[in-house]
């Protein structure tokens, strides 16, 4: 897979309206800690990891839109793990471009959108996370904040489309984001969309009416799940080191 090193922006974006999914943008940051293990729990589940092996993915701490990702699909038959750049492009896209923020589609309009509707229709994705970060303002100042579950992992729902141009290919995925829940809302107003073990198969199936799929696009209560406040520096996207996830204030659990 080849993509521009230094993508080239083009009128022909301007001419297709709703592409932009801008104001109560969130999830600009998340991180995947003990790749490995989390490859092996969805090779449990059955996928096919072996683009992933051998399991010395390196552990990603402060994911930023235009990183690679490690994202789980279903392509034509088989349910397999890849990775795809966190900022999707339109097959249609004339060229692969960062001037708009595609990397966050809003349940809401994501049904309606130019450039989400198709990928969400056909082409539906799993990104798996270890937590994200969410910036608050406190006393005045932006506070970054790690959300996360006590254990485990989480699954955002995702898109994905395939843009080709001549011998260039490029993979590429955006996360959807809802309302927040209660519990959350006075930190942001946002959060990902969460997918559940059980919901997988009904989510990565394009055959499946989406009837089905538009309840599992609703806020979910984060139940068992903590927050604290991180480092400043983790808005650098350049800034990958793990002690950026280190509390630098109390935890508190969602829901207290």
């Amino acid at each position: 897979m080849s993509r521009s090193a230094s993508p080239v922006i083009s009128p022909a974006w301007s001419h297709i309206p709703e592409i932009l999914e801008q104001g109560s943008v969130m999830c600009g940051r998340y991180n995947v800690i003990d790749s490995p293990e989390v490859i092996g729990l969805l090779e449990g589940m059955g996928f096919d990891t072996s683009g992933m092996k051998p399991m010395t993915q390196p552990d990603m701490f402060n994911i930023a839109p235009t990183d690679d990702i490690l994202v789980a699909i279903k392509d034509e038959v088989a349910k397999i793990v890849r990775e795809m750049r966190w900022w999707l492009t339109p097959h249609w896209a004339p060229e692969v471009t960062a001037k708009y923020s595609m990397f966050n589609a809003k349940a809401e309009t994501v049904e309606t959108s130019k450039a989400f509707g198709g990928p969400f229709r056909h082409r539906r994705a799993i990104v798996p996370a270890s937590g994200y970060i969410e910036w608050s303002i406190v006393e005045g100042i932006k506070q970054p904040f790690y959300i996360r579950p006590e254990s485990g992992y989480c699954f955002f729902a995702g898109i994905w489309d395939r843009w080709e141009k001549g011998d260039e290919l490029l993979e590429s995925c955006a996360i959807l984001t809802t309302e927040a829940s209660p519990s959350l809302k006075t930190l942001h107003p946002r959060q990902p969309v969460l997918i559940t073990p059980e919901q997988f198969d009904t989510w990565l199936d394009a055959s499946v009416d989406l009837s089905q799929i538009r309840p599992m696009l609703a806020p979910k209560e984060l139940e068992g799940w903590v927050y604290y406040p991180i480092s400043k520096m983790v808005g650098n996207a350049k800034n990958k080191d793990g002690e950026l996830m280190k509390p630098v204030g109390d935890m508190k659990k969602l829901g207290d």
